[in-house]
């Protein structure tokens, strides 16, 4: 037969499992809501910079396309 001190001992092991049990999901869960947050925000930076290149494109052709002026034919 299981003494009482014995069974007191398991079920305050099983206790403390539990509970590392609870705070390791809890952390798990905030490490991928961190992990889904920097997906996102780098995400948004990629779409800023890659729009921010399409602009300078963009100005960089209209400033060379009006210095360049067409040539006069001369008559």
């Amino acid at each position: 037969m299981i003494s009482a001190t014995r069974l007191r001992a398991e079920s305050r092991f099983a206790e403390i499992e539990r509970r590392q049990q609870k705070a390791l999901s809890e952390q798990e869960e905030q490490a991928l809501a961190i992990a889904e947050n920097t997906a996102r925000l780098k995400a948004l930076r990629l779409e800023r910079e890659a729009s921010d290149r399409v602009k300078d494109l963009m100005k960089k052709s209209t400033a060379a396309a009006k210095k360049k002026k067409p040539a006069r034919a001369s008559s």
